[in-house]
């Protein structure tokens, strides 16, 4: 996980230029970035295209489409400019204004390149916006599970663990939860309630009839991007001794590998690889040796030397988590204008949070909806 002190408190990392030591592996080629350099992609772009390179093609096709969008949370959202972008993916809207399928190709390269095919161009064009804002990326020393257990230590006992709900119902003067807990059912009553989980999870809770039919279609239809992750640990950081940062983007199944320990001391590391989509579909569907060797194979033809150093690893797919059922909240072409207004809205004494709820990526976008929540039962009093 990493942050930008311009985007409190956390963000996503984008890598849409070639940095220097990164690897890249095209075609069956192998290269390394260099500083101040552009690679020779192996795509028949043309002059103009080669010349203005991903970040050039991305502002002429892209950024220029969606200079007049607007806050999706301002109350007369969507507006014809967000209608428009949101009945196209970005594919799609690159083939209108005449880009060719090299051009396709090389911004696949981008950070989020892989949802381009399928993802609303709207969602696709209003999270590269916000990607785009941040500069001086940060990581938290230590590891992502630093601010869960922050979190832990200073809420304390108030947080029940192993307590699944499994039924909601309300009134005008509160909320009842039905609460699993080691093979019991207990009920709990609050003023308010705030749920923070994936709406791919919330489809298997029982909910009473105070929902509005426009939330039920949204908690039913919003889809999960399917995301599988395999992480390898070598014996030693051999990359370094080349000058390599760790970091490779391919057009292979495992799409890019990452040093994911890159600020922890020692030689030893962690080297992962992250696949979306029909990709990440089929990796989730292997055994986990099999993951495992798929993966190994995969990131060999971009570090050959993790033949020699490979010690082992491990695997998660997102879609498989039953807590998650998926890895973030996407809408295809047409959904976002017709579904994000009824994401947020509260019903009743129901709140909703979570990065679903937000236009932001992730983590940043999670931390942005609570405090939002936080906002409206302060207003509700």
């Amino acid at each position: 996980m990493v942050y930008t002190p311009k985007l409190v408190p956390m963000t996503s990392l984008m890598r849409m230029y070639c940095s220097a030591n990164d690897v890249f592996y095209l075609q069956g080629k192998r290269y390394v970035g260099k500083a101040g350099t552009t690679p020779e992609w192996p795509y028949e772009l043309t002059a103009e295209e080669r010349k203005l390179g991903i970040q050039g093609l991305w502002e002429k096709h892209v950024i220029a489409a969606g200079a007049k969008l607007r806050d999706p949370f301002a109350q007369d959202w969507p507006d014809l400019a967000a209608r428009s972008l949101d009945q196209v993916t970005v594919n799609q809207l690159l083939r209108k204004q005449g880009a060719s399928q090299a051009v396709l190709s090389l911004l696949r390269m981008s950070f989020l390149g892989e949802d381009f095919e399928y993802v609303s161009g709207l969602q696709d064009i209003i999270w590269n916006q916000f990607i785009e804002k941040g500069t001086n990326w940060r990581k938290l020393r230590g590891g992502n599970d630093q601010l869960p257990k922050a979190f832990a230590a200073r809420l304390g006992k108030r947080i029940h663990y192993g307590a699944a709900v499994t039924k909601l119902t309300q009134n005008k003067e509160n909320v009842r939860l039905a609460v699993s807990r080691a093979g019991t059912l207990e009920q709990v009553e609050a003023d308010r309630v705030v749920l923070a989980i994936p709406f791919s999870v919330l489809r298997d809770i029982e909910l009473d009839e105070s929902f509005s039919p426009q939330k039920r279609q949204v908690i039913s239809n919003l889809r999960y991007a399917p995301i599988t992750r395999v992480y390898l640990q070598p014996r030693s950081r051999f990359w370094l001794d080349q000058k390599l940062s760790g970091y490779a983007n391919t057009d292979l199944p495992i799409r890019t590998v990452w040093d994911f320990t890159d600020t922890q001391p020692g030689m030893r590391a962690i080297l992962g690889t992250e696949t979306s989509g029909p990709n990440a579909q089929l990796a989730g569907a292997m055994k986990p040796d099999e993951r495992l060797r798929w993966a190994l194979e995969n990131v060999c033809k971009v570090f050959p030397e993790m033949a020699q150093n490979f010690d082992g690893g491990t695997s998660i797919v997102w879609e498989q988590e039953p807590w998650s059922k998926g890895a973030y909240a996407y809408f295809a072409p047409g959904e976002m204008t017709a579904f994000f207004p009824h994401v947020a809205t509260v019903e009743g004494r129901v709140h909703f949070a979570g990065e679903h709820t937000s236009t932001l990526l992730f983590m940043e976008g999670a931390a942005q909806s609570g405090v939002r929540v936080a906002k409206e039962i302060n207003a509700a009093g």
